[in-house]
């Protein structure tokens, strides 16, 4: 039996193409992509923007401290924060700094556009959201509930609806009237979630090595399943919705069916902590990003 066990593990661990770039001095706190780029940012204080070969197209020295997070819609923007608790929104293709959003009392460790681009939501280490317009860059809505840490959020696409994941050890799902569901099923810090391209599903991963599969609707879980030996720190949706990738603390990157949860491939090649992954909007590429620095673009179509 265990020897059948390592020859199924041997089938699964290979490593797909790839490119490998030193993105940040010290951790990528977190990626985002839009069309044919992505943007990472760090420890270092810099954004930097690459195209999906690996290369460097813009450079951002963008905050102080650590940049936490970082976004970008398909209108040109890109969204950071960090520990000075300001949110910068910068326009491409020049990086120019175009507003500066005030209001958060604590580290900025979350951020994510709307699916159009048209909403920017903030999370903070106070256990607040904000939910900014995004075309005149002004508040719309301050969110309590949480009562912890707010570590990602994430929109659905279908409309304003949106998903938190929190220190707490839950996840909230958030409507436009500022009303939340609270999802529970996770033990520990939840770190990271994400909505499946029709809407009806979430994921969410965290600090106990599980995935929870959630019916949106419903507001249950429908699947469980032990993701990685330690912390998982990243999960995202393909966009074709046929896998999930998840990456966390045994520095390994996993791709699971979405048909029956199995693991479908284990691509190995970082040397630290995965700490962000997503795929880019076509599906035929992942960017992982880990607590060394450095940024693998995995070809997985």
């Amino acid at each position: 039996m265990m020897i059948l066990k390592l020859l199924f593990l041997a089938l699964i661990s290979f490593s797909f193409g790839q490119e490998v770039i030193k993105a940040h001095i010290g951790a990528v706190r977190d990626v985002d992509l839009a069309g044919k780029f992505f943007v990472t940012c760090g420890d270092d204080g810099f954004i930097r923007v690459w195209n999906l070969r690996g290369k460097k197209i813009l450079e951002i020295r963008s905050h102080p401290g650590q940049v936490l997070s970082v976004a970008i819609n398909r209108r040109g923007f890109i969204a950071s924060s960090g520990d000075d608790r300001l949110i910068k929104i910068w326009r491409l293709p020049f990086g120019k700094l175009v507003k500066t959003l005030r209001g958060h009392e604590e580290y900025v460790r979350a951020l994510a556009f709307s699916k159009f681009g048209n909403r920017l939501a903030s999370g903070d280490d106070m256990w607040e959201i904000r939910v900014w317009d995004a075309t005149e860059w002004k508040p719309i809505r301050k969110l309590q509930g949480h009562t912890g840490w707010i570590y990602a959020v994430a929109f659905s696409p279908k409309g304003e609806i949106f998903a938190s994941a929190s220190k707490d050890s839950t996840v909230r799902i958030w409507y436009p009237d500022g009303r939340s569901v609270v999802l529970k099923g996770h033990k520990d810090y939840v770190y990271d979630v994400s909505f499946s391209p029709d809407g009806t599903k979430l994921v969410s991963v965290g600090n106990d090595g599980y995935a929870i599969v959630w019916d949106v609707e419903k507001g249950k879980a429908i699947k469980k399943f032990r993701a990685h030996n330690g912390a998982v720190y990243t999960v995202h949706y393909s966009p074709k919705g046929d896998m999930i990738a998840t990456g966390g603390f045994d520095g390994n990157v996993k791709l699971w069916s979405t048909r029956n949860w199995r693991l479908l491939a284990i691509l190995k090649g970082h040397k630290g902590i995965v700490t962000r992954l997503r795929f880019s909007p076509d599906g035929r590429k992942l960017v992982s990003g880990d607590d060394r620095g450095w940024v693998i673009i995995w070809n997985v179509r």
